[in-house]
This record gives C-alpha cells, sequence and structure tokens, in this order.
C-alpha cells in the first residue's frame, strides 16, 4: 500500500461494501510462482518468425515499443507466464499480462 493509500480518511465506495484498506484475506499469496516468468535471451525479426512458422498471421501478438525498438510477444504464451522480461538495447524490460 503507498503512504498515500493509506492516509485516506474516506472509505472507497464499492458496490459490496465500503472498503478503508486492502483486505489480505482475499489475495492468494504463495512462497514461489504458479507460472514461471517468460526470460527473453534472444529474438529473431517477425518477418523471419513468420517464414520459419513459429508466428502464424493469425496469432495475437503483445507489442511493447522502448527506445525505438520494437518486440512482439505471443499473447498466447503471455497468458501462461504472466510475466516477461529481458534486454532491449541494453536497458532491461518487463511486461505483465
Amino acid at each position: 500500500m503507498t503512504s498515500k493509500a493509506s492516509k485516506m480518511n474516506k472509505p472507497i465506495k464499492n458496490s459490496q461494501k465500503d472498503l478503508t484498506e486492502f483486505d489480505l484475506n482475499r489475495a492468494t499469496l504463495r512462497d514461489k510462482n504458479i507460472f514461471p516468468p517468460l526470460y527473453v535471451n534472444a529474438t529473431i525479426s517477425l518477418v523471419e518468425a513468420l517464414k520459419r512458422g513459429d508466428v502464424r498471421k493469425d496469432n495475437h501478438l503483445m507489442v511493447i515499443e522502448r527506445n525505438d525498438w520494437m518486440l512482439a510477444l505471443l499473447t498466447k504464451q503471455m497468458i501462461y507466464h504472466h510475466v516477461a522480461q529481458g534486454e532491449m538495447v541494453g536497458e532491461p524490460w518487463m511486461v505483465s499480462l
């Protein structure tokens, strides 16, 4: 919880009940991840991935842009992993779904 949220005096209006703080009983917390993050260590061009059949024309992609570079991730992989991370142009990046 951020310090700004912890200083709230008024309850948050919710259709089920008024909340004044995060309810830990609603969280699913585990000691380790059920789904391992997707570590992106190497990439190929989208044109090459289409030629090789790694990506089909009907695949859904999640596209990120950083420092004038673009990276496309398969949405079906992100649905499983939920988190992907790596480096792009020497800068670390992380996305979640």
